[in-house]
């Protein structure tokens, strides 16, 4: 029931965030904020309840990670929506929440068997870290995304689009702040993992497997993306294009825990 809540209120979101980046009305990106905060709350409520009752943070397997992720995306909007400034962004955020809850509602939430270290407090850190780090990637993503377009138009002298964009200096700004925020947070949430099988880990009961591997190759592909932004002689779009396909290699995780 809180799931099938959750996803009503975050289509009601999407829906008027839609019509929002349509007619630009105030009255529309309010409701779209109310039912986004009404959603996040009910969302926050039961994994708190479904975490009190196992004992587990609840991202343990594939469902639990994109329900987690969704929660990640908004519970991010509602402590940088302020200092974004362009509400527009929610008419890109919220299809990408409501998407990720429906692939967590399609795929069986199979329980996992529990393993030692679910029940302890460097789990939930991993866990926590490595969740935000991927909302603030997917942020990077929507923001080199949006400049890609507004420059696609510019150079075909095209009218900029009538959804309001963010400017080219305003997109390539936060695009690059959330890639570099997200690979600090996502780091220290992949390396937790480490620290804690070093400190308190059996050191014959640990073997890498697909996942590991699939977060260690996102992090290398992030990290050369960084690079490239930072040190190569490239053209903003070059960069913005490099930025997508950082931020879109964390797919492989989700990869890597299907064949987990």
């Amino acid at each position: 029931m809180i799931a099938s809540g959750t996803l009503f209120l975050y289509v009601a979101s999407m829906a008027f965030a839609l019509l929002y980046g349509g007619f630009r009305k105030n009255l529309l990106y309010y409701l779209c904020a109310g039912a986004m905060a009404a959603g996040f709350a009910l969302q926050t409520a039961g994994l708190t309840v479904r975490w009190i009752e196992s004992r587990i943070i609840p991202a343990t397997n594939l469902p639990q990670i994109l329900h987690a992720t969704a929660w990640a995306l908004v519970a991010l909007y509602l402590l940088f929506g302020t200092a974004l400034k362009n509400r527009i962004v929610v008419f890109f955020l919220m299809p990408l929440v409501v998407l990720s809850m429906l692939t967590a509602q399609l795929i069986p939430d199979l329980p996992k068997e529990p393993k030692p270290f679910f029940y302890t407090a460097w789990f939930v850190v991993h866990i926590a870290l490595l969740t935000l780090g991927i909302g603030l990637f997917l942020y990077s993503f929507l923001y080199s995304s949006i400049f890609i377009m507004q420059d696609h138009s510019l150079r075909h002298r095209r009218q900029p689009l009538a959804l309001g964009l963010p400017s080219l200096e305003e997109s390539a700004r936060w695009a690059t702040r959330f890639l570099l925020l997200g690979f600090g947070v996502y780091t220290a949430g992949l390396f937790s993992s480490g620290l804690y099988g070093a400190l308190e880990g059996k050191k014959d009961a640990w073997r890498p497997g697909m996942l590991e591997v699939a977060a260690v190759a996102a992090w290398l592909i992030l990290g050369a993306a960084i690079y490239g932004w930072v040190t190569a002689k490239l053209n903003p779009r070059k960069r913005a294009w490099l930025v997508v396909a950082g931020a879109a290699s964390t797919v492989l995780i989700i990869l890597g825990i299907l064949w987990h």
